[in-house]
């Protein structure tokens, strides 16, 4: 190493490729033009000096493109405009352009080749306008102001999760042929609950529990309109507009609403959410492995829906359980309410009868 010289040309290649060469002729001017020593001070291949006196003859110390002057195979300009064409016509993808291209012009390209075109003139490929569907944002929900059933969450919750139960327990529901979705609702103001159990996660039990609901609190005198909160699960309707907008219009007969949470914040659902913990923690998990038919379930979820509701006592409540809560602010409910039956799903949505398209259960039946 020569005296003065502390130069870490790697990292400085990494930088810079035309400082980096331009540090190695330097320091080669100051050993005079001796190679070898400029390699050795700077840690690298003689190679490497005389690629940078070879530069520095061509008057550019930058690193040449690797790509290659001339490809042999490559689409002929006239066929590339064809397919920028069709794009900008149509916004197709790769392989709609494949059978765009062969119906007009009987040129075959593989999608792969129709993609790498596009990538390369993407200078030349209209972007097409976003149009705004007129959603707005999430309007705010004020949980603490809402008066009884004024704002009632709905969600599914999967049993069978890992993350709650052991492995010999979910083995033990599967071989029972137990239910493993469990649907709920929850009132934001007296935390008082609803439930329902199916064995399929389909768009027709999604609207017969929404029908479910609301006729169990309308039937029970809750007369005020209700805001149902849900996420974008396929079962509430998700990101389809058409099931979204046929929700809307079959509760507004209801004097009920929706509201869709943002993706991926289920904080929005919190009440609801917490509400799953505790019913791993107090039902499932002491009491799944004693379950052994279907009956049994559904008096063992009888029994704890009826303890959730009038026996347990909530800190957020004050040591109140969900149905005193509920009657000291709606003295006139209909005490009938606080024994609501965990209904299955599966075969009350078969029984209600066509459902113009979204039968999917007719397996029930038998």
């Amino acid at each position: 190493m020569i005296p003065g010289i502390h130069l870490d040309y790697q990292e400085l290649r990494g930088i810079s490729a035309k400082a980096a060469r331009r540090a190695i002729l330097q320091i080669l001017a100051s050993l005079n033009g001796n190679v070898a020593q400029t390699a050795k001070a700077l840690g690298i291949t003689r190679v490497t000096v005389y690629k940078a006196i070879k530069k520095a003859g061509e008057e550019c110390l930058e690193d040449t493109p690797r790509t290659p002057h001339v490809v042999h195979n490559k689409t002929s300009p006239d066929i590339e405009k064809k397919v920028i064409d069709i794009k900008n016509l149509t916004n197709y993808g790769p392989l709609r352009i494949k059978d765009e291209l062969f119906n007009q012009y009987q040129i075959v390209l593989s999608q792969h080749t129709i993609r790498n075109i596009i990538r390369r003139n993407k200078g030349w490929v209209v972007k097409k306008e976003t149009v705004s569907n007129g959603r707005s944002n999430r309007p705010f929900i004020d949980w603490y102001q809402a008066k009884p059933f004024e704002v009632v969450q709905i969600d599914l919750k999967y049993i069978v999760d890992q993350k709650a139960l052991s492995p010999d327990q979910i083995t033990h529901i599967y071989t029972h042929d137990l239910p493993i979705y469990q649907w709920g609702a929850i009132d934001v103001n007296s935390r008082f609950k609803l439930i329902a159990y199916s064995k399929e996660k389909t768009w027709t039990n999604g609207l017969t529990w929404f029908l479910w609901v609301t006729s169990w609190l309308r039937s029970h005198g809750v007369e005020n309109e209700i805001v149902y909160t849900v996420d974008h699960g396929v079962e509430f309707g998700g990101d389809c507009w058409w099931k979204i907008t046929e929700l809307r219009h079959l509760l507004r007969g209801f004097n009920c609403s929706i509201v869709q949470n943002q993706k991926k914040h289920p904080e929005q659902n919190a009440h609801l959410e917490r509400s799953h913990r505790t019913d791993d923690e107090e039902f499932y998990m002491p009491r799944i492995q004693t379950i052994t038919n279907n009956q049994q379930f559904y008096k063992e979820a009888l029994n704890y829906l009826y303890y959730y509701n009038n026996v347990r006592k909530h800190s957020s409540l004050d040591g109140k359980t969900p149905f005193t809560t509920l009657q000291e602010q709606l003295p006139d409910i209909d005490t009938r309410i606080k024994v609501v039956p965990p209904i299955i799903l599966d075969r009350v949505s078969v029984d209600l009868g066509p459902w113009s398209g979204y039968h999917l259960l007719a397996q029930y039946l038998s």
